[in-house]
């Protein structure tokens, strides 16, 4: 009966995954994402936010802000953000 509800996430690991901090692999995505613009001259790079939960949507704005990128009103931001070079 046990392993049945082994199943079932304990609390703790659902409040870490729902927290605001972005991963490696997301903070190496949009690294990767912003040099691949800059490199091909683009005047925009487009971040897809599939793998991004809300919180962390959130804090990715802050830090590109906080770092002097401007974002491009998008209404569609769930999705994608596009950021001005």
């Amino acid at each position: 009966m046990k392993n049945r509800y082994d199943k079932i996430p304990d609390h703790k690991v659902i409040k870490l995954a729902m927290q605001q901090e972005l991963t490696d692999k997301q903070i190496e995505y949009v690294e990767s994402t912003i040099k691949r613009a800059a490199l091909r001259n683009e005047h925009k790079a487009y971040i897809g936010l599939d793998s991004f939960n809300p919180n962390q949507k959130i804090k990715l704005v802050q830090v590109l802000s906080n770092k002097g990128y401007q974002l491009e009103k998008n209404s569609n931001w769930y999705w994608s953000l596009l950021v001005d070079l």
